[in-house]
C-alpha cells in the first residue's frame, strides 16, 4: 500500500521499502546506523559526568570531616582555661517601698456554730411500734422556728427556738426554766401565754400550746388520759357542796330569828357527803354538815346549826380548790419526743438517715444552726501569733475573691479533737464545737459577711495578718542584710558603674522574707537601689562569653 508524505510539490506516494526522505533501501540502512552512534557518545559523556560529581562529593565530605576534627581538638592551654571556675554572678534585688505583713496560713473547715442531732424518742407505745410516717425536710433544706421536721407514728417532731435541750415532758402544773423557754417560744410564734406566770405551765400556756399545734394540723396530746372524767367529778362535788352549804346556812338563819316556836333540830342521821372519794376528808368525825361533830350539843340546837353551816362552807371551799387543781392538771402535753430546741434560726438540714417506713432507732437527721464559721486547729508554735480581733481572709475554690474575716476565738488549751453533737440546744460554749481532726489549738474565724451555704462542710484556706507595718517602709530581702562584728547591720548597694557601696542600716520588722531597713547617719538609701543578696557561679558557657 502506498503512503502520502509531504514533498516539495505536495504529497507524493511512496512504497514501504523507501525511507522517509524518499531514498532507496541501501541509503536507508546507512541512515539508520547514525542514531546508534550518537546514543553511544551520549552514554559516555553521562558516565564521565557521574564520576566527576562523585569525586566532588567525596572531596566535600573529607573537607568537612577535617573541620569537625579540628574543632574537637583543643590545645593544652585551652583545656586548662576551661577547667578554671567561671567568674561569679552577683545577685541583686531592688530596695522596695512596701507594707510588710507577717502572714500565718491555716486550713480549716466551714461549719455552723451549733450542730443538733434529731433523735426522737420512741412513741409507738405498747400498742404499736415507732416508725417514720412522714418526711417534710431533706438535706440542704432550711428550717424555721415552728417547722415540722418529720412525723413519727403520726406525731410531729417540731423545731422550737431555745438553748435548753428538751429532757422531760411538759404538762400543766410544771415549773422551771424549760417551761419559761417554751412560753417564750410560743410568744415569739404569736401565741400568748397570759395570765400564766413565767416558768409556770398554767391554762394560758396550755391554750397557747393547743393553738400552736392546731395551726400545724395536729391535736396536742392530753396530759391525763382520764382528765376529763376527773374534772367532771370535781365539778359535781362542788355543786353538791354548794347545795349543802346553802341548806345549812338557811336553817341557821331561820333558827336565829326570834320566834315562839321551838328551834328545829337537825336530823340525827347525817346526810351522805357528795362525791366523798373526790373531796378532801372533813376535819371532824361527823363530816360536813353533820350534827355529830364537835361543838354540836343536844341542849343547844342553835349552836349546832351554826357549826354545821360553818363546816359546810369550808367543805365548799375545799371542793372548789379540788376542782381548780383538776382543771390545772388537765390540759395539753408537750412530750420530749416531739420537740427539738435550736439556738438560732434559720437552721439547715445537714444529713438525713431515715425514710418513710424506717423504724425509729437513734438519730433521724442532723441540723446545723447559726452563722457559718471556719473552725481550724493550729500547732502550739502558732498560738502566740494569733489573737482575737486580727484580720483574716478566707480563700476557697468556690469564691472568686478572698472573703474578709476576723479571728473570733483562740483556745488556750490543747484540744483532742473529740466529736461532739447534741440532741437539743444547749448553752453556747466559749469556743467552737470540736470537729474531728488532729490535736491542736482550736481557732474560729468569722467572715465579715454571711458565707454561702454551699461552703458548709468544705475545707478552706485562711490567711491571717499576724503583724503589719504602720505604712509603706523601705524593705529589702533578708539575705541582703549583713551583720558586722560590732553588731551593726548594713547592705551592699551595687551602683550602675559596678561599684559596691556599704550602707549602714537599722533593721526593723521582718515578714514574708523581707526586713524593714532605715539608713543610719548620712548614708542614703532609695527605692530602686540594687542591693546584693548573694553570689553564685555562672554557667561555663556564660562565663566564657562574659570574659570575652
Amino acid at each position: 500500500m502506498d503512503e502520502l508524505r509531504p514533498g516539495k510539490g505536495g504529497t507524493t506516494p511512496v512504497d514501504e521499502g523507501a525511507d522517509a526522505e524518499g531514498v532507496g533501501p541501501g541509503e536507508g540502512r546507512a541512515a539508520a546506523s547514525a542514531p546508534r552512534e550518537r546514543t553511544a557518545t551520549a552514554s559516555a559523556l553521562a558516565r564521565r559526568r557521574r564520576w566527576a560529581l562523585a569525586t566532588a562529593v567525596a572531596a566535600v565530605v573529607v573537607s568537612a570531616s577535617g573541620v569537625v576534627a579540628a574543632a574537637r581538638i583543643t590545645s593544652p592551654a585551652e583545656a586548662a582555661a576551661a577547667a578554671e571556675a567561671p567568674p561569679p554572678d552577683v545577685l541583686t534585688a531592688p530596695v522596695e517601698r512596701r507594707v510588710l505583713k507577717d502572714t500565718v496560713i491555716i486550713r480549716g473547715t466551714v461549719a455552723a456554730t451549733q450542730v443538733v442531732e434529731v433523735a426522737p424518742a420512741e412513741s409507738g407505745g405498747a400498742s404499736g411500734r415507732s416508725v417514720v410516717t412522714g418526711m417534710t425536710k431533706g438535706v440542704g433544706d432550711g428550717v424555721r422556728a415552728g417547722d415540722v421536721l418529720l412525723e413519727v407514728s403520726g406525731r410531729p417532731v417540731l423545731a422550737l427556738p431555745g438553748r435548753i435541750p428538751a429532757y422531760r415532758d411538759l404538762k400543766p402544773g410544771a415549773r422551771g426554766k424549760d417551761v419559761g423557754q417554751l412560753q417564750q417560744a410560743l410568744r415569739d410564734l404569736g401565741h400568748s401565754t397570759a395570765p400564766d406566770r413565767p416558768g409556770t405551765f398554767g391554762p394560758g400556756t396550755g391554750k397557747a400550746l393547743s393553738g400552736f399545734y392546731g395551726k400545724r394540723g395536729y391535736e396536742p396530746r392530753a396530759a391525763r388520759p382520764d382528765g376529763e372524767e376527773a374534772v367532771a367529778a370535781a365539778r359535781r362535788a362542788v355543786t353538791e357542796a354548794e347545795r349543802l352549804a346553802q341548806d345549812t346556812a338557811a336553817a341557821a338563819a331561820r333558827a336565829a330569828r326570834p320566834t315562839s316556836a321551838p328551834v328545829p333540830r337537825l336530823p340525827s342521821t347525817p346526810r351522805p357527803a357528795p362525791s366523798a372519794d373526790r373531796l378532801p376528808a372533813p376535819g371532824t368525825e361527823g363530816g360536813a354538815g353533820t350534827p355529830g361533830g364537835p361543838g354540836a350539843t343536844d341542849d343547844d340546837p342553835l349552836a349546832e346549826l351554826g357549826t354545821a353551816a360553818a363546816r359546810a362552807a369550808r367543805d365548799l371551799a375545799e371542793a372548789r380548790e379540788a376542782l381548780a387543781e383538776e382543771e390545772r392538771r388537765q390540759g395539753p402535753l408537750l412530750p420530749v419526743s416531739e420537740v427539738v430546741y435550736v439556738a438560732e434560726f434559720p437552721a439547715r438540714v445537714e444529713s438525713v438517715s431515715v425514710a418513710v417506713g424506717s423504724a425509729v432507732s437513734g438519730g433521724a437527721m442532723t441540723l446545723s444552726s447559726g452563722e457559718l464559721v471556719v473552725t481550724a486547729r493550729i500547732p502550739e508554735s502558732q498560738v502566740g501569733l494569733l489573737k482575737v480581733g486580727q484580720g483574716a481572709e478566707i480563700h476557697s475554690e468556690q469564691a472568686r475573691e478572698p472573703i474578709p474575716a476576723g479571728i473570733s476565738f483562740v483556745a488556750d488549751a490543747l484540744d483532742r479533737a473529740e466529736t461532739k453533737t447534741t440532741t437539743g440546744a444547749e448553752e453556747e460554749p466559749e469556743g467552737p464545737d470540736p470537729r474531728t481532726g488532729p490535736p491542736g489549738y482550736l481557732v474560729r474565724v468569722e467572715a465579715r459577711r454571711p458565707l454561702d451555704d454551699a461552703l458548709s462542710g468544705r475545707e478552706v484556706r485562711v490567711t491571717v495578718a499576724a503583724a503589719q507595718s504602720g505604712g509603706k517602709v523601705f524593705a529589702v530581702p533578708v539575705t541582703a542584710l549583713v551583720s558586722a562584728p560590732d553588731g551593726s547591720s548594713a547592705v551592699s548597694v551595687l551602683r550602675a558603674d559596678g561599684k559596691r557601696d556599704r550602707v549602714e542600716v537599722r533593721p526593723g520588722m521582718e515578714a514574708d522574707g523581707f526586713v524593714e531597713v532605715g539608713p543610719v547617719g548620712g548614708d542614703v538609701l532609695a527605692a530602686g537601689d540594687q542591693v546584693v543578696v548573694g553570689i553564685r557561679p555562672s554557667e561555663s558557657g556564660g562565663g566564657r562569653e562574659d570574659a570575652r
